[in-house]
């Protein structure tokens, strides 16, 4: 028969089924009344709003007029959840048109814009049981560098934090990817292979990521016991002494990106717990490498700078064997992300038309620094705009030109970057025999010895020291777990000494220590200890007294996202990084990623000066940057040293309780050759990871070095 263009239903129709009514449209459905409709189903009709039609008989039955109580609609849209919970009550029909009310009829897919609860997302999806319910691929955290408040932290996802006014709390993905880190005791089960590679002007045998550690996890609450039991007093007794294996944090596999929004004042950090397998979707955009726009006619002159204010492009160019201008095609674009230069001179870049009038300039402030040469800018391409001409230095790196037409400024960053699972030790390295071992020896951590040495014992034993990839990701998630950048009054500060006894935190397991505002709230009477007159020392665990009343219990270590004195107590000595500081490269971390490769970041040159500004970008390198001096109260609260002499290491973490040192604070002054009393090392393990199946088969490996 004739397809049906047309159709009128009375008012007392109580089954409104629209299925595969492909040539009706919305003006050709003609209906008398939805009012006694109590079931509906659609299926391909394309002319017809399905979605708008249940919205309707929705609406009716909350008015009161209506009487739906079931629905099949296959859906693919975005929601922060709204959907899911407005139909939740409501019952479907089974595929053989039987009526069932223990499920509702969304199906298809539904793709989260807010993060659910894992509790709330298996309610919803045992209801909607033929729908995709996929979770929002990441949270994102913004922070506002326009203020110095070390608290400029805010949760895009759950609208917490600075930003809105309200506490901090963390959500989605962040706390997804906590919730995967555990305790654990390890061992060396396979030694990888070596290579040989020159760091700090030091040939060192470097190990592959092809060992493996086998590992079983600690129960959170108490890392004296092992996790092979919920109830603790049903848990097998662990052994922290080194006889057990070695005690190390299991870091989880995540995807993250970061964004520098710099002439905004904004970064923003986003993170994914997606498993490896599965890359969040990365944006449509033009990338453009270097090369790339040297092979474009009149896309690269050497031996120029643009001079920004001036009228005409002709006018705006200037010689300077510095310097090289780039030239890139933006017809047709909304944003442009390219590297630039400190504003020195009123150098800069520009948009100009086809004629070459300028449209706009763009200038790097050099006052209140924090931006080095090579960072990126992100800019709103004018209208009429047809070029962009800017202006880079010649020494420094190179990353990318972006061009895009998304209202996200995520999508400026088009890559997501695999930061791999790894085991970084809880506590600092112990001499215990002839090996560096991450335990519990009565005593304090190991210092006094060359970077050299420490890296050579740690490498001896299959593993290697924290690197600054570590080093980075330790802050930053710091940062998104506590809304905050000043982890001494967070989590305290420990006891002003760089002899603290080790393991002062095992019995608290992964609970985090807390500062001396805190407990101070919990108890006014606690000891009340400034250090230089800017920060408390100690730090404090939560507890409850004998009559379950609020109390706290003062530690000399701290513990910061699970590792003891992860700041403070000693210096931590860095593998895979340096400061060659040769021609070209003063002041560039260079950073040896776990493939082999070198990423060099550039840092800033001025020494002892409190970090105000971090190089961020895709990995979110915690690189200190800028001429802008804060304090101890203040933006990242930390402080950074470099020395610009040859081949130098980097020290992470800085020492006793000094205010200057906290989970961003960075040393690179000495040579391989130092070794100081207050310095010490960190075991770190990349490589195969295997949880073994029980406490009791665990047990039974035999370590391998």
């Amino acid at each position: 028969g004739a397809p049906v263009v047309q159709l009128c239903l009375p008012d007392t129709i109580e089954e409104l089924f629209l299925e595969y009514l492909t040539k009706l449209s919305d003006s050709g459905l003609i209906l008398e009344g939805i009012n006694n409709v109590r079931g509906y189903r659609y299926t391909n009709c394309p002319g017809i709003d399905g979605f708008a039609m249940l919205e309707r008989l929705h609406q009716a039955r909350l008015n009161g007029s209506g009487k739906l109580e079931r629905f099949v609609l296959e859906i693919d849209r975005e929601d922060d959840g709204t959907l899911l919970k407005k139909y939740y009550d409501y019952g479907t029909y089974t595929q053989t048109g039987a009526v069932d009310d223990r499920h509702s009829g969304l199906r298809g897919k539904l793709t989260l814009t807010k993060y659910l609860a894992d509790e709330e997302l298996e309610k919803y999806a045992a209801r909607y049981p033929e729908l995709t319910i996929k979770q929002p691929p990441y949270t994102m955290i913004e922070f506002d560098d326009s203020v110095a408040d070390d608290a400029n932290v805010s949760n895009l996802d759950n609208k917490t934090g600075y930003k809105f006014g309200n506490t901090y709390k963390m959500s989605g993905h962040v706390n997804a990817i906590l919730s995967k880190r555990h305790r654990v005791l390890a061992k060396v089960t396979r030694m990888p292979t070596s290579r040989k590679v020159e760091i700090a002007g030091q040939q060192v045998e470097v190990n592959n990521p092809d060992g493996e550690m086998t590992y079983f996890p600690l129960h959170d609450e108490s890392s004296n016991f092992y996790a092979d039991a919920e109830d603790m007093n049903d848990c097998t007794v662990a052994k922290l002494d080194g006889s057990e294996g070695d005690w190390m944090m299991y870091e989880p596999f995540y995807w993250s990106k970061g964004i520098n929004d710099y002439l905004n004042n904004k970064k923003y950090a986003c993170y994914s717990s997606y498993p490896e397998d599965e890359m969040p979707p990365i944006p449509d955009a033009t990338v453009l490498t270097l090369d790339a726009i040297k092979e474009t006619q009149g896309g690269w002159l050497g031996e120029r700078k643009i001079m920004s204010g001036k009228p005409t492009l002709m006018e705006s160019y200037t010689t300077d064997k510095a310097y090289s201008v780039c030239k890139v095609d933006v017809s047709g674009y909304r944003r442009v992300r390219f590297p630039s230069v400190p504003g020195t001179g009123l150098i800069g870049s520009v948009f100009a038309d086809a004629e070459g009038n300028i449209l706009k300039s763009i200038v790097v402030p050099t006052i209140g620094l924090k931006f080095e040469a090579g960072m990126y800018l992100i800019a709103d391409v004018p209208e009429r705009a047809t070029a962009l001409h800017f202006s880079i230095l010649n020494t420094a790196e190179f990353d990318c030109v972006v061009l895009s037409n998304s209202d996200k400024i995520e999508d400026m960053e088009p890559d997501w970057v695999a930061n791999e699972e790894h085991l970084c030790a809880v506590v600092g390295s112990s001499v215990v025999g002839s090996k560096l071992r991450a335990c519990i020896t009565g005593a304090s951590t190991t210092a006094s010895m060359t970077w050299t040495d420490f890296h050579y014992y740690s490498q001896q034993r299959g593993m290697q020291q924290i690197d600054a990839l570590m080093h980075s990701r330790i802050a930053n998630l710091s940062y998104a777990k506590y809304g905050r950048r000043d982890m001494q009054e967070q989590c305290g500060a420990g006891q002003h000494n760089n002899n603290r006894t080790t393991g002062g935190t095992a019995d608290h397991g992964m609970t985090d220590t807390i500062g001396y505002d805190e407990a101070y709230v919990i108890n006014n009477k606690i000891t009340n200890s400034l250090i230089d007159g800017l920060v408390h020392q100690y730090a404090w665990y939560k507890s409850r007294d004998e009559y379950g009343q609020a109390t706290v219990v003062q530690v000399n270590n701290i513990c910061c996202l699970g590792y003891e004195d992860i700041y403070g107590n000693k210096y931590d000595m860095m593998d895979g990084v340096d400061l060659p500081n040769d021609s070209g490269n003063q002041g560039k971390w260079r950073i040896w990623m776990p493939d082999g490769s070198i990423r060099m970041v550039q840092g800033k040159k001025d020494s002892g000066q409190w970090i105000t500004g971090v190089a961020h970008g895709k990995y979110m390198d915690m690189v200190p940057v800028g001429n802008l001096n804060g304090s101890s109260s203040t933006y990242y609260t930390d402080m950074y040293w470099i020395s610009t002499a040859t081949v130098r290491v980097v020290y992470r973490g800085c020492n006793n309780a000094n205010a200057n040192g906290g989970v961003s604070h960075a040393y690179a002054n000495n040579d391989a050759s130092s070794s100081v009393a207050n310095i010490g090392s960190r075991l770190a393990f990349r490589g195969k990871i295997v949880r073994a199946q029980s406490v009791a088969a665990y047990k039974a490996i035999r370590e391998v070095a």
